[in-house]
């Protein structure tokens, strides 16, 4: 298997995190907690909830059953996660959360995070484009 591709399952399956920080913060918001986010933050981690689920679905399909299809659906997940992140980028710049400020999830915590992923994404879309990956995918 191809350097690439194991960087796309890697970043892809890392993309699983989003799921489990955003059940908590939603958790949170739902139930009135005191480290709730603000509401300006629901829709992006809503998003961030069907990214980081599906990572996992998406990371088996590309690991035993690769086709045209999923390529195609990779491209438009990356590209909806990317969508998300710059949006929570933005939200964090003008609404700052600190969840968990006791590990460091302070507002600038958040920010690194979403910029990390965020050149994550941005990799796998790249590394999506590279002939040995499109070959990966479109053999069958």
């Amino acid at each position: 298997m191809y350097s690439s591709i194991k960087w796309i399952v890697f970043v892809t399956g890392w993309m699983t995190f989003r799921a489990v920080g955003s059940t908590l913060f939603l958790f949170w918001t739902i139930t009135g907690n005191e480290r709730a986010a603000p509401s300006e933050w629901v829709l992006p981690l809503i998003g961030d909830f069907i990214i980081g689920t599906t990572a996992f679905f998406l990371v088996y399909g590309i690991l035993k059953k690769p086709s045209s299809f999923l390529w195609g659906i990779l491209l438009s997940w990356n590209i909806l996660g990317l969508i998300d992140l710059i949006g929570a980028i933005a939200i964090s710049l003008s609404v700052p959360y600190e969840p968990i400020p006791e590990i460091g999830l302070t507002s600038l915590g958040v920010r690194f995070i979403l910029i990390l992923n965020t050149f994550l994404q941005i990799s796998c879309l790249y590394f999506l484009f590279k002939s040995e990956v499109k070959n990966h995918f479109h053999k069958l």
